[in-house]
């Protein structure tokens, strides 16, 4: 929660605005999508249902013909003359002759058709060649005759539906889907049975050229009793409790089934022969064209959808447009003061309570830059007075920090520094030998050279110096030059003996700039060098004490460079100077005469 309030809260103006329209849009099309898609799901389903009903109406049309005919061919045979009598008198070869004729007439439907004795054994198996329809495929019996309903048909025993059944069983290398009935002599007598069947391979080929369907057949144990040509889905097992539920005809059950990127529907329906359940079927529907549709569908509602999120989006982006524009003049405003740069104003565009925020912000913008001209001619006193504070306490070193910041801020500018980073480079050089305050008069004024401990004692200026400064709210830079200015390029500078790189750049600036000043400046222990002698030599030892990209610098500004140390008067001055004369300070000095 805390996470999601913090995200919230960094957005902009114009997304809050835009947020809960784009939200509600987005809840309303979710609401309608999942409606329509809800809608679409049981009107698909039920387009499915529809077509399953009426393949089914189609295969039952086909298993009803297909019933139809063995009782025709069944009473036909039973009834033709001569049959009774030879099936009493165990006469297969005139059966044969008497049933080929009529066994042939079918074709090219191919019947099977067995002749039982009242003892149960079989008399004739017989088949018509669809070749030579007038050649019979006989079998003489052999054994008993073993059939479903065989029985009630040889005992005289009627259902509901009358003397003949039928059911399926197996026959040579196939199953066999038949009908059995007696035969009856002219007396009136039981003296056998008939049985007319068709092969289930046969039957498949019917569906599936009458009714166009793919359909697979089981038994009521779920076991698979074989199917039309080719199934191009797989149909998934059921299972007892499922098949329970279909063989009870209680409703339909259907599964959703998907290869090779089509998808199908496969109904179960109880598969029914002479008004009762043997098995049941497994019926596969095409669900390409209730899935394409419905895809129609959805994709006009997408359509539908973007387009009212986008007529949104529109509308909400002109509200917040007037909104948004001003809050981010604003905001730029705010960032340009806070870069520093207090001549911005931001622009008021309106009356509203944004106009008068950014009326209010220009008018403290116009204070703030009072209060900061006011603050940076203290800071610059302030810096001025330390500067002269530390360079009174030795007559030769008299306007040095005015001298370095001079040519170090040429240097700077050579190098390609802009203004506020030479404006920080020129305080830092002001101040870079503030830690000589703690230094004492006997060693700061000493004539000659110093020794090993007063060397010591000089040497920790620049961490004295730091450490005044440091708690100041002062660039980066200041503090660096304050620190570093006594490094050398090779490492054997101080405090730190830092090397290469490690040196800030800007310290490697006054480091040129601070020896410059000195070589040039009269000593009690030696005469002021002339710029060209003190150039050269700091030329000489870049790479070593100096870095050489600055010594490259002075050598390509070494003209500018020469006339600013020949003209002490030409330094960057703070405007409490401007008035020097009333306030009694001295800016330049006469200096050596400077051969280039």
């Amino acid at each position: 929660m805390d996470r999601a309030r913090f995200r919230w809260s960094r957005l902009s103006v114009g997304h809050k605005v835009v947020a809960p329209f784009v939200g509600l849009t987005l809840l309303v099309g979710l609401l309608v999508s999942a409606v329509a898609s809800q809608q679409l799901a049981a009107s698909g389903a039920q387009q499915l249902a529809t077509v399953a009903v009426r393949e089914q109406d189609n295969v039952n049309t086909v298993f009803n013909s297909i019933e139809e005919r063995q009782l025709a061919d069944l009473r036909l045979l039973a009834a033709t003359s001569g049959v009774a009598e030879a099936v009493k008198a165990g006469d297969s070869p005139t059966l044969g002759r008497l049933l080929l004729p009529l066994v042939a007439n079918d074709l090219p439907v191919r019947i099977a058709v067995v002749v039982i004795k009242t003892n149960g054994d079989t008399l004739l198996q017989l088949a018509a060649n669809p070749d030579q329809p007038d050649q019979c495929i006989c079998q003489p019996g052999a054994g008993k005759a073993s059939f479903p309903h065989l029985d009630d048909v040889l005992g005289g025993r009627a259902d509901t539906y009358g003397t003949r059944y039928e059911g399926l069983a197996d026959l040579g290398s196939g199953r066999l889907l038949y009908t059995v009935g007696p035969i009856i002599d002219a007396g009136g007598y039981l003296t056998g049975a008939v049985l007319v069947g068709e092969s289930l391979d046969q039957i498949f080929g019917l569906v599936q050229e009458r009714a166009h369907l793919q359909l697979s057949l089981y038994t009521a144990e779920g076991t698979a009793l074989g199917a039309t040509t080719r199934l191009d889905f797989h149909v998934p097992a059921l299972t007892p409790g499922e098949r329970a539920e279909v063989m009870s005809q209680s409703g339909v059950l259907s599964k959703r089934v998907a290869a090779s990127g089509h998808q199908a529907a496969v109904f179960y329906v109880p598969w029914v022969v002479r008004f009762e359940a043997v098995g049941y079927a497994a019926l596969i529907v095409s669900a390409d064209p209730v899935v394409g549709a419905q895809g129609l569908v959805v994709l006009v509602l997408l359509i539908v959808c973007l387009a009212a999120l986008a007529l949104t989006l529109l509308v909400a982006a002109i509200v917040t447009r007037s909104i948004a524009r001003p809050m981010k003049e604003l905001i730029k405003a705010t960032s340009e003061v806070a870069a520093g740069n207090l001549e911005y104003r931001a622009i008021v565009e309106s009356a509203d309570e944004i106009g008068h925020l950014a009326t209010s912000f220009n008018l403290m913008t116009s204070v703030l830059k009072e209060r900061t001209h006011s603050l940076e001619q203290l800071t610059d006193d302030t810096i001025v007075t330390l500067a002269a504070t530390i360079d009174a306490r030795d007559p030769y070193t008299h306007g040095h920090s005015m001298r370095v910041s001079m040519y170090a801020d040429a240097l700077a500018a050579g190098f390609g520094y802009g203004d506020i980073e030479r404006d920080a480079i020129k305080r830092g050089c002001m101040v870079h030998d503030i830690g000589k305050i703690g230094v004492p008069d006997s060693i700061l004024r000493k004539a000659g050279p110093l020794d090993a401990k007063e060397l010591l004692e000089m040497r920790r200026h620049p961490v004295v110096g730091h450490r005044l400064v440091s708690g100041l709210p002062w660039d980066r830079i200041v503090l660096d030059i304050v620190l570093h200015h006594h490094e050398r390029w090779d490492g054997n500078g101080y405090p730190a003996g830092l090397a290469g790189e490690a040196v800030p750049r800007v310290a490697r600036i006054v480091a040129i700039a601070d020896t410059l000043d000195a070589m040039t400046s009269p000593r009690p222990y030696r005469p002021a060098y002339t710029f060209r002698r003190a150039a050269d030599e700091i030329i000489a030892q870049a790479g070593v004490q100096f870095d050489s990209e600055m010594a490259d610098v002075l050598k390509a500004r070494r003209q500018e460079i020469a006339a600013l140390v020949k003209s002490a008067l030409h330094v960057w001055v703070p405007k409490v100077y401007r008035n020097r004369h009333r306030r009694n300070v001295t800016l330049g000095e006469g200096r050596l005469e400077v051969v280039s």
